[in-house]
């Protein structure tokens, strides 16, 4: 379990790791970041292909394997360079797609080695002449699936992937864009054999001869997975319960709160006393602005943590009074994965 002043003095404890290297989003508006992704293109000496950004749309293109046989299909994707994750969440939109070309586009995860027979990591991808999802181990480019289900789509819609990873577990879910509350379909697995690395896009040809043609948009990653579809990040859920048994629509500490309201508003979802709730946190530049309620009489100060174990107070916040029960504390972001919370010295 985790390590908390005295249940008393809790004002508020402040969950989502606010400033961390691993919350990425990438809408392509501004064109192709070659700052943070970099290629990975097995066959580009062997093939003619191309990637480039139109329409806001992230495009990969890759012409047929000459030797199937040596070589493997064809397949081609790109990688962030700029984080590595163990637990994950990476969403991406597919864009309209060919439905004659047969091929299996998605997400990668935890990936090692990558380059022509060494790429190794965890795929989630989608199927589209075949309609199914699939979760894979890959060892060497060779996949192994962990999970499967079936997925028919209108090629002439939009739609969103999502990938989540804890530890062992996995889950991958297709919504139409239209409604990511629900998803249409998913698929579990679990697996326990790489452990970390970084998170990508990819396609593959659905046959040896074949080429590949596909698109997305709205890529977004961060270390706050789900697999137990409860509402609740995986690694905040097992911090405050030590497993993810605990349903989202339960109300652990009896206060008349569900425990996933509870790690949304901020609150602890194991004390009814951490009732103090935030109202905005706002990062820009380098700096950090949490807003949050007051009562009357009390003083507060901002500590913060990188494993909700180790807290230490942040002497350098600067409080600021707005209006009657609301303030804020101002500070820097700093670097890496970072929460926060407030608390009466």
């Amino acid at each position: 379990m985790h390590s908390l002043v005295p249940q008393s003095l809790v004002s508020l404890l402040y969950l989502l790791p606010v400033v961390s290297y691993g919350q990425i989003s990438d809408d392509f508006n501004d064109g192709f970041d070659e700052q943070s992704w970099q290629n990975l293109n097995p066959l580009k000496d062997f093939v003619d292909w191309a990637y480039f950004v139109n329409d806001s749309t992230y495009r990969m293109i890759s012409g047929a394997s000459p030797d199937p046989d040596a070589l493997g299909q064809a397949r081609i994707g790109a990688m962030r360079k700029d984080a590595n994750y163990s637990a994950f969440r990476v969403g991406v939109d597919l864009a309209p797609f060919d439905p004659a070309i047969e091929q299996d586009v998605g997400v990668l995860a935890r990936i090692t080695s990558a380059g022509l027979g060494t790429t190794s990591g965890y795929a989630a991808t989608i199927d589209t002449d075949e309609s199914r999802i699939y979760i894979a181990r890959i060892d060497l480019e060779q996949p192994t699936v962990l999970g499967e289900a079936d997925s028919p789509l209108d090629p002439e819609k939009n739609y969103q992937l999502v990938f989540h990873g804890y530890e062992g577990r996995f889950l991958a879910e297709v919504f139409d864009v239209t409604n990511l509350t629900t998803p249409l379909f998913f698929a579990e697995g679990e697996d326990d054999t790489y452990q970390s690395g970084p998170a990508g896009l990819f396609g593959a040809a659905g046959q040896p001869d074949g080429n590949i043609n596909f698109a997305f948009y709205n890529y977004e990653s961060d270390d706050r997975p789900d697999v137990d579809q409860d509402g609740m990040p995986d690694p905040i859920e097992a911090t405050f319960f030590g497993n993810l048994d605990q349903p989202g629509d339960a109300d652990f500490d009896g206060d008349g709160r569900d425990n996933a309201q509870e790690i949304e508003d901020g609150t602890d979802p194991t004390a009814k006393d951490s009732s103090v709730k935030v109202i905005s946190v706002d990062v820009s530049g380098d700096r950090l602005s949490l807003q949050f309620r007051t009562l009357v009489g009390r003083n507060y100060q901002l500590e913060t943590s990188g494993d909700l174990t180790n807290w230490v107070v942040d002497t350098e916040a600067e409080f600021e009074e707005e209006e009657d029960g609301i303030a804020k504390f101002l500070t820097s972001r700093g670097i890496g994965r970072k929460f926060v919370r407030v608390v009466e010295p």
